[in-house]
């Protein structure tokens, strides 16, 4: 029995195809080269012949699966979700009729990644699943600029599944949805928990350059607590980002900290009496310091099956 979101998703096809007429026209979309198409040059030689190794060790073991792998310099000025939808349409992935085709696409220079599935898999990969994997194989990849590991690990996810043939059971849904539901944004929290640990990485530096102990005692807990909070997973903060901008914030304090004005500031004292009580205090008066805040080749051929997707999928930024 069909659910009602998978007629929602057969109706929103329809509708993006009909939308496709228009979009196809000014969308420079590329030829299949086989199974890989490197149109933005991510793959070395080796990484190419893996990927379609793999791709062809997949079709033959789920009984002709099509998985399809292309890299985009450009949108063309389209969602990743109606350009993935648009082309997998267009080339065909997957059997006609069985629909059982998956589209890796990945737009290096426009920060984005989609999973499109077609009708015939949207059982054993749904949306859900599709998600986890991009936010656990591709994003963290593809945020340290290893486009090529991280398509890799995609890839090989993606094929393990459809081999295995799972269907995903109601409860296994649910779990998937609520994961993807509870873990916040990441560029939410990165923002969230850098305020934190900015002010409190400041006032911590200068308090221990101008030897005051209330400003060392606030900044470590000021940005402490938060920097213990963030190091959590649920809480998805980017490390990479907020860690050198932190000891970034953090060299800036140690060097301004250690000039006489700025002593004198986080003493509240002037600038003689603070040469001259060079000692600990325990805090200043009301003046105080602050922070700132293509081509590719295979050996598999270029042709497709003929298959359909729905926009069944998922997709990411970084």
């Amino acid at each position: 029995m069909l659910d009602s979101g998978f007629l929602v998703r057969r109706l929103i096809a329809s509708v993006l195809c009909v939308l496709a007429l228009a979009t196809v026209v000014r969308a420079a979309f590329p030829t299949p080269t086989g199974r890989v198409t490197d149109a933005a040059g991510v793959f070395s030689a080796g990484g190419r012949e893996q990927a379609d190794a793999r791709i062809t060790s997949a079709e033959q073991a789920s009984g002709g699966a099509e998985i399809a792998v292309v890299t985009v310099s450009s949108l063309d000025g389209m969602s990743v979700e109606e350009y993935a939808n648009t082309l997998f349409n267009q080339w065909g992935i997957g059997k006609k009729g069985s629909d059982n085709g998956v589209l890796l696409l990945v737009a290096p220079t426009e920060r984005a990644v989609r999973i499109e599935v077609g009708y015939g898999l949207e059982a054993v990969l749904p949306d859900g699943l599709a998600g986890d994997i991009i936010r656990t194989q591709a994003l963290p990849a593809f945020r340290d600029g290893r486009f090529e590991v991280g398509i890799l690990d995609v890839l090989n996810r993606i094929a393990a599944i459809v081999v295995a043939k799972h269907v995903v059971t109601p409860a296994e849904r649910a779990e998937l949805a609520a994961d993807a539901e509870e873990r916040p944004p990441s560029f939410v929290t990165t923002l969230f928990f850098g305020v934190f640990l900015t002010i409190g990485g400041f006032l911590l530096i200068v308090g221990l350059r101008a030897k005051v102990g209330f400003f060392v005692m606030f900044g470590s807990m000021f940005g402490g607590i938060p920097a213990v909070l963030a190091a959590i997973p649920f809480f998805n903060v980017t490390w990479p980002v907020l860690g050198p901008w932190i000891l970034l914030v953090m060299a800036f304090a140690w060097v301004k900290g250690g000039s006489d004005r700025w002593k004198s500031i986080a003493r509240g004292e002037d600038g003689r009496s603070a040469r001259k009580t060079a000692g600990w205090i325990s805090g200043s008066s009301s003046r105080g310091g602050g922070g700132s805040s293509s081509r590719s080749s295979s050996s598999s051929g270029s042709s497709f099956g003929g298959g359909r997707s729905g926009g069944g999928g998922a997709s990411g930024r970084w």
